[in-house]
């Protein structure tokens, strides 16, 4: 009965079925670009993504930014998705959960000592130990100030540590002028110069800054040297074992992500 109908209809009535059959059929404005253990994350998902790098400016059209991007993502929404299928309720929401459920399973393998060894004659850097300093400071606003407190400190170099707490304009004031400690080329170039060729206990003389007037005193010094592997197998440890967990949980993740439908083509598309 059906092909009669549509005969009876002509060729107007042809041209708006098969219009509606097109548009019946084609592809969804907002097409699904990840399925995984039964749940579907659309395009909108992944846009919405994009939106606080557009208001910072980035080009979230450029085809290489949006396929960066959606992998960062596909990433996250993997695990999200099977936190919250293993009971986690909130990690679909709160990125911390996903990553409290990942970490049982990033318990790293001990550190050989063949590894250990291997790794400190190939880095160099992880025995050397660089000349750095621990100083104390006194900021102060003028001059005037600064050579009061020099004067002070002629008479009572004990005196330090309350001139810090009561004259002093840093921040860190409270804790007695503790800057704490820095190699060379951390510090304004001012500072350093004198820093540097104190000694433990010795006191600077007035330095000025765009900031104001420094008072300084050298509370320890580090000298240049070069650790044995014993000195260094806790800082190997510590590098090996953080390498170790990054590398597993990329494991773990690229694990995930190759049992989801992915469709990147989507992302890419204005």
């Amino acid at each position: 009965m059906i092909g009669p109908r549509v005969a009876r209809r002509g060729p107007r009535g042809r041209a708006i079925l098969l219009a509606a059959f097109l548009l019946a059929c084609r592809a969804p404005l907002d097409p699904v670009v990840i399925r995984f253990q039964g749940v579907d994350v659309r395009r909108s998902a992944f846009l919405k993504e994009l939106e606080p790098l557009a208001k910072n400016g980035t080009d979230t059209s450029d085809p290489a930014m949006r396929a960066s991007a959606f992998g960062r993502f596909v990433e996250e929404r993997v695990v999200a998705i099977a936190a919250h299928r293993a009971g986690l309720k909130e990690a679909n929401e709160n990125r911390a959960e996903a990553e409290r459920w990942l970490a049982p399973m990033l318990v790293p393998e001990k550190i050989t000592e063949p590894e250990a060894a291997a790794f400190y004659e190939a880095h160099p850097d992880v025995a050397r130990v660089e000349e750095s300093v621990t100083i104390r400071e006194i900021l102060l606003p003028t001059l005037q100030d600064a050579r009061d407190v020099v004067r002070i400190l002629g008479s009572d170099r004990n005196a330090f540590e309350l001139l810090a707490r009561t004259r002093s304009r840093s921040p860190q004031a409270r804790g007695g002028g503790l800057l704490g400690s820095f190699r060379r080329g951390e510090l304004p170039p001012e500072i350093e110069q004198g820093v540097f060729s104190l000694s433990p206990g010795q006191i600077s003389g007035i330095v000025t800054t765009s900031f104001g007037y420094h008072v300084l005193r050298l509370e320890s010094k580090t000298l240049p040297a070069t650790r044995s592997f014993a000195e260094s197998r806790a800082d190997i440890e510590s590098r090996l074992t953080e390498a170790k967990t990054r590398l597993r949980m990329k494991q773990l993740i690229d694990g995930l992500v190759s049992q989801a439908q992915v469709n990147y083509e989507a992302v890419t598309a204005r």
